[in-house]
């Protein structure tokens, strides 16, 4: 199955000012220290707080649905490791390629994919309101392995706990707490498979938020 690249539209300068902009939570930016964005070849950029730009992996599953109404196909998204369903309406923005930062292998193959795509399609057709005569999935029509971008934020809570914020390098939405878990649990995979995802220095601002 070829890969395949959603591209990202927030560079890292962009992501860095997001975190760092002034809120009620940081007493409009007296709490907050600037942060800067990770090169890969610079481990002194990689202290707290600062961003960098990850994959993640999913699978785009079209499914064929069918009602009285006629057939149509369905573009959904399941997110390769948490397994999160969506439906995708940037199916023709994916390119071919390899991303070209750190990025995390999907946890599960595209038949599970293809499971979860056809529960989550009937999950949220029964939540619609209105429609007596709702679509039944009957068919997979094509799965495609693709990756899509994120910004991780990392920094110190309370100046001792590092934590993460994810913003979606598509959007420029935060990612929610969701994302935040499945990048959370990419990194114990990747680190079990002994796959090389550089972390955050260990002399990361102890004390200091």
């Amino acid at each position: 199955m070829t890969s395949l690249c959603l591209p990202a539209r927030i560079g890292g300068e962009q992501a860095a000012r997001h975190f760092s902009r002034p809120r009620l939570r940081n007493l409009f930016g007296l709490l907050v220290r600037p942060a800067h964005v990770a090169s890969p070849s610079d481990p002194t950029t990689r202290i707290p707080p600062f961003v960098e730009r990850l994959w993640m992996s999913a699978y785009a599953v079209c499914l064929h649905a069918v009602s009285n109404q006629g057939d149509r196909q369905v573009w959904t998204s399941v997110e390769g490791i948490s397994g999160e369903f969506t439906l995708l309406d940037c199916v023709d923005d994916l390119v071919p390629g390899i991303p070209d930062d750190n990025w995390f292998p999907p946890d599960f193959d595209e038949e599970r994919a293809a499971e979860l795509a056809r529960k989550g399609l009937l999950k949220y057709v029964m939540a619609q309101r209105g429609q007596l005569n709702k679509p039944v999935v009957d068919a997979v029509v094509e799965t495609r392995l693709y990756h899509f971008p994120i910004w991780v934020y990392y920094f110190r809570r309370q100046g001792r706990f590092l934590d993460i914020k994810v913003l979606d390098a598509r959007t420029g939405k935060s990612a929610g707490a969701k994302m935040r878990v499945a990048v959370l649990n990419a990194f114990v995979a990747a680190k079990r498979s002994g796959q090389s995802i550089p972390a955050p220095s260990s002399r990361a601002g102890e004390g200091r938020t």
